[in-house]
């Protein structure tokens, strides 16, 4: 009964807003009903008190007409959405001037029409907003910081929380700490692009996880670089902070070592227990702690990888290229590369061309390293005369990749 109150509801609705021409008479619902008499054949059905709930539970859990109106007509919300946005906020008609003004307002600063639906989706109270005493004053501190243009409605939109944050006591202080470490405009929107809540979460906190690693003899232009790579990073307990430090500089990593920020990067992303699978792994693979730490601060992001991948990774290399052990030790960012997408192709056209012996004995191992575009000049478009197909079985190698499980 519920449902079938809502439809009309929702029916009534689309024809007043949508101006749906009326093909049936008023769809107005009566509250009154003749007495059912007692019956068992009726069990089921609503007496006349619960009829009357059932509709008053249903008209009040639809919100004011004038906000659905407003959302679908001038925010561009679709109808159910606008229903469901309006059940958080209420808009009166009599400050529809100031709402027009607002949405103005953005579009003036470069917001598009998608933007604005997007914007009033997550923060319907942004039309609420004063224009010269909050809007404006903070997306001109934005533009004085050097996010402009289409940057502006991008970063708002991402982390609408800027407009209900303090100007003078979150915004600003926020933004100057992160100024202290950034050297350049395009970095600050790097961060603001990847860690646009930084503007808005607590930069107390971050303030002294940031004195700590200067303290500590991290270089500033190290700091920087964590900041532009993983803002994340230093937005944790400072016991976390510490205890990633002590990690990495138990593994013989200094602070002002160019390895010490990827290495605390990684570390701080694992828990204890999770460092102590990531090494089991390892361990199961033939390495010992010391060669553990060896590859670990060789090649970081080794660590990020899964079980499987490693499993996978292992065995390829071992088994069907026969690279060594020690090898892989000795080079361990050859395990971060795809099995399917770059290993497997490149390994076949190797063996074609070492069986034909068209290529001088050395390691395999290399020619991961090329790019994409020096790998297909120089092993084989050269050949590609003296091997027609070499191209076509190269690609269809990527082509299969696409399909099989993930290496």
């Amino acid at each position: 009964m519920a449902n079938f109150l809502l439809r009309r509801l929702v029916f009534s609705l689309q024809k007043r807003f949508f101006s749906a021409p009326t093909t049936s008479k008023s769809t107005s619902i009566r509250t009154t009903s003749k007495p059912i008499k007692n019956s068992s054949t009726l069990d089921n059905t609503p007496s006349k008190t619960s009829f009357k709930s059932t509709i008053n539970d249903v008209s009040s859990s639809v919100p004011p007409s004038f906000s659905i109106q407003y959302l679908t007509n001038s925010c561009g919300l679709s109808l159910n959405s606008a229903i469901s946005t309006a059940k958080k906020i209420t808009l009166e008609e009599k400050n529809k001037e100031h709402f027009d003004s607002v949405i103005s307002f953005l579009k003036s600063h470069e917001f598009s029409d998608t933007q604005i639906t997007e914007l009033v989706q997550k923060y319907p109270a942004v039309l609420q907003c004063r224009i010269l005493t909050n809007l404006k004053p903070k997306i001109e501190f934005l533009i004085e910081n050097g996010i402009q243009g289409s940057n502006v409605p991008k970063l708002i939109i991402s982390t609408p929380a800027i407009f209900f944050r303090s100007l003078d006591a979150q915004l600003k202080p926020a933004m100057a700490l992160i100024k202290r470490v950034l050297t350049s405009p395009d970095k600050l929107l790097v961060v603001a692009r990847r860690g646009s809540w930084i503007l808005t979460t607590d930069w107390k906190s971050w303030h002294k996880n940031l004195d700590y690693l200067i303290e500590l003899g991290v270089p500033k232009r190290r700091v920087q670089e964590l900041l532009v790579l993983q803002p994340r990073c230093l937005y944790q307990d400072i016991e976390r902070i510490k205890y990633g430090v002590e990690m990495v500089k138990n593994m013989g990593v200094k602070p002002d070592d160019v390895k010490f920020i990827h290495t605390f990067r990684v570390i701080s992303s694992l828990s204890e227990l999770g460092w102590k699978r990531k090494v089991k792994v390892f361990e199961s693979l033939g390495w010992n702690s010391g060669e553990v730490v060896s590859t670990f601060t060789k090649s970081p992001h080794c660590l990020s990888c899964s079980e499987e991948k490693l499993r996978n990774a292992m065995d390829y290399f071992v088994n069907t290229v026969k690279v060594d052990r020690r090898t892989i030790i000795n080079y361990p960012k050859i395990l971060m590369y795809s099995i399917q997408k770059r290993v497997i192709p490149r390994y076949t056209v190797w063996k074609i061309l070492e069986e034909r012996k068209l290529i001088r004995r050395s390691q395999f191992i290399w020619v991961l390293n090329k790019s994409e575009s020096d790998f297909i000049e120089q092993y084989v478009t050269r050949y590609s005369d003296l091997i027609p197909h070499l191209r076509s079985i190269y690609l269809s190698c990527k082509e299969d990749s696409i399909t099989p499980t993930s290496s």
